[in-house]
């Protein structure tokens, strides 16, 4: 590969990776509304909206880098699509969404430690409705 080549090459990955980045703080910054607006859909029962929210969440969040976050939503996704080994309790479902605000409540400063921990008292109640998440 020449040299001009080379400067080619290395400008276009630059320009994707600014490309990736300004989405990845776009979706960091609308994170806590998103969640919120799934909360709204789940309370509301609206599960067109829940999938709709849930999918685009889990997907989005896998892609940037919160794997909780994409494994809480695929969770409800499989509980509201109707994909699941035992019904959980309501408790467990709002347990489960009030832990996936506080994971997102300050995007600036993640608590990973906390977030393990949350993510581990969430769990069993989580494998009891979806055996494979």
């Amino acid at each position: 590969m020449s040299d001009e080549q080379q400067k080619i090459k290395d400008e276009m990955i630059a320009k994707a990776n600014r490309a990736v980045n300004e989405v990845a703080q776009e979706f960091i910054g609308g994170l806590n509304q998103r969640v919120t607006d799934l909360e709204k859909a789940i309370v509301a029962n609206d599960r067109n909206t829940v999938l709709e929210l849930a999918y685009n969440l889990e997907t989005e969040a896998a892609t940037f880098g919160w794997p909780r976050v994409t494994r809480i939503c695929k969770w409800l996704r499989r509980i509201f699509s109707g994909d699941f080994d035992q019904k959980p309790d309501a408790e467990d479902v709002l347990e489960t969404l009030n832990g996936l605000k506080l994971m997102v409540a300050d995007t600036d400063n993640p608590d990973e430690v906390r977030d393990e921990e949350l993510f581990g008292k969430l769990y069993p109640a989580m494998q009891k409705a979806v055996t494979d998440i």
